[in-house]
Order: C-alpha cells, then structure tokens, then sequence
C-alpha cells in the first residue's frame, strides 16, 4: 500500500470515528435535556464535548462543535460584545412548523 492509499484510509477511519463523536455528543445532550438551560458559553459546550467524546484535542471538540452548529443542532446569539457568542440547543421534542400566510385578494 503507498503512501497515498494509506492516508485515504486513515482519513476514512477518522470521518467514521468522528460521526460516530457527533451521534454519541447528540444522544448525551438530548438525554440531559441541555436545551433547557437556555443560552450557554462554548466553553461550557466544550467541556461537556471534551467530557462524553474522551477527547483532549480542542481542534477535534471545535470540529464536532461547528459541524452541530452547521446541522442547526445549535442556535447562535451575539452577547454584548463584539465577537461573542451564547449558544442553545434547539428541543428536538417541539415540532418544526413553519408558518406562511397566504394572501387572496378578491377583485
């Protein structure tokens, strides 16, 4: 096997450990009900990723974070300041209704 063959598996190997990462982060947050605390810190996010994941490399808790963020598992709400955010999960429980008004007219 070369060398490229061997990073295209490895890279298949580290997709895989990270999406079975992201269902195991969904699964935790879902049972804990982190919705309900309302808008948190990404430090706080990070520290319950780093805690379910085992993992101590914060460009891989960053990766898992943006791609839920991306999912729209996660809103985002600017703080007072300039480049702070506050994050809350949206309950997966409410339904997803949007709402469309429809206008007619009679002339």
């Amino acid at each position: 096997m070369n060398s490229i063959d061997s990073a295209k598996f490895k890279a298949k190997k580290s997709n895989k450990q990270l999406l079975f990462n992201i269902i195991k982060v969904k699964e935790y947050l879902n049972k804990k009900k982190v919705w309900d605390h309302g808008y948190i810190k990404y430090s706080a996010i990070k520290k319950m990723i780093a805690h379910i994941t085992k993992l101590k490399r914060t460009y891989i808790v960053r990766k898992i974070f943006l791609l839920l963020l991306d999912d729209n598992f996660f809103s985002k709400k600017q703080n007072g300041k300039l480049r702070s955010y506050h994050y809350k999960m949206h309950d997966p429980n409410l339904p997803n209704i949007e709402s469309k008004s429809i206008t007619i007219s009679f002339t």
